[in-house]
């Protein structure tokens, strides 16, 4: 292969690393963002359900008022019936105690509705709790393991820059300045491959001697739509032996 192009490749490489490594870095903030997000909604749905469970508590206080009044109300009918004197009083009263009584079945049957609902929303309280209590485990890890590998990420680009500066000290300097300035301009993919006879970046075709060229690992080449570097990844194809 070409020394050139191999040391291209190598740098390329490094290039590569680096970008990906500073995109950790850089992409830390909107991750522990996005961990928080999730959390919060789980907290969201987990307060949801602790709220529906005071809710159906104060709906049975609220009942449970209610139904003593007429409970009362009750009682004291009761009582009067025992002093009516008259049919028309006692028809009168048994009028009041009916509907007292329809009254109380009514609260009571509302009662149990809330007293259902109260089973349904606790089991739905825990599981919510629980489910909370997984996924605070699961973002805690995610945490730890984005801190590994920011930290991996950091220690990385301090190796990167001292691998590419010696390799790069390698490069004759105007083909260095190429280099970079097609990181420059091109972001982190300045040497790329040719693949079926065409840039793999903007998928313009080159020419077939060029191509050819490309397969043997002989020359140093730009492409001419994008002007990345290109290189062909295949085994070197070595050229005929003359005379065989």
């Amino acid at each position: 292969m070409h020394a050139d192009l191999d040391r291209l490749i190598r740098l390329q490489s490094l290039e590569t690393a680096a970008e990906l490594a500073r995109r950790a870095i850089v992409d830390e903030p909107t991750r522990h963002q996005q961990l928080d997000a999730r959390l919060a909604a789980v907290q969201a749905a987990l307060d949801h359900e602790r709220q529906r469970l005071v809710a159906n508590q104060a709906a049975r206080r609220e009942i449970d008022k209610v139904l003593t009044m007429h409970q009362d109300r009750l009682s004291k009918y009761k009582d009067q019936l025992m002093a009516v004197k008259t049919n028309r009083e006692y028809q009168a009263m048994q009028k009041e105690l009916e509907t007292a009584q329809h009254e109380i079945q009514v609260f009571e049957d509302r009662m149990l509705e809330r007293m259902i609902e109260f089973d349904e929303v606790s089991a739905q309280v825990k599981r919510a709790e629980q489910a909370f209590a997984n996924e605070r485990t699961t973002v805690d890890e995610e945490r730890r393991q984005l801190a590994s590998r920011v930290a991996e990420a950091a220690s990385s680009l301090d190796v990167i820059a001292v691998d590419r500066a010696a390799l790069a000290s390698q490069f004759p300097p105007a083909l260095l300045a190429t280099f970079e300035r097609l990181v420059k301009h091109r972001g982190s993919s300045a040497v790329v491959e040719v693949r079926d006879g065409r840039c793999t970046a903007c998928q313009v075709r080159v020419r077939p001697q060029v191509f050819n060229e490309l397969r043997r690992h002989e020359i140093v080449f730009q492409c001419e739509s994008c002007l990345r570097i290109l290189f062909h990844a295949g085994p070197v194809t070595l050229p005929p032996v003359e005379g065989m």
